[in-house]
């Protein structure tokens, strides 16, 4: 799939960095491990994608929300599963998470 946004991950992953920078490494890896599975994913609709990403939340509008580096991390993605695309919408922690409706961001 193509990935667009992925400097919403970028931006994510340098604050987080800054903050913690041991903990920000390993949300580095475990974000480029998402990249990399998506990236080469040629998924047609949800339920494949929920055979790699088992714990993903699917919500309306082709959104799905993962669940990143131990659940402290959201990622809301809307994907159009023709065209191939995945568009990143929204991640950060969750009281940000908190703060934002999954199904209009």
């Amino acid at each position: 799939m193509i990935i667009i946004g992925q400097n919403i991950l970028s931006e994510l992953v340098e604050r987080e960095k800054r903050l913690s920078p041991a903990y920000g490494k390993t949300l580095e890896r475990r974000v480029s491990a998402w990249i990399q599975e998506v990236s080469v994913a040629n998924w047609k609709k949800p339920v494949e994608l929920k055979r790699i990403f088992g714990t993903a939340d699917v919500i309306e509008g082709n959104r799905v929300i993962f669940d990143i580096c131990g659940n402290n991390y959201r990622l809301i993605v809307k994907f159009n599963y023709n065209a191939g695309i995945a568009l990143i919408r929204f991640a950060g922690n969750h009281q940000e998470y908190d703060k934002i409706d999954a199904r209009t961001v």
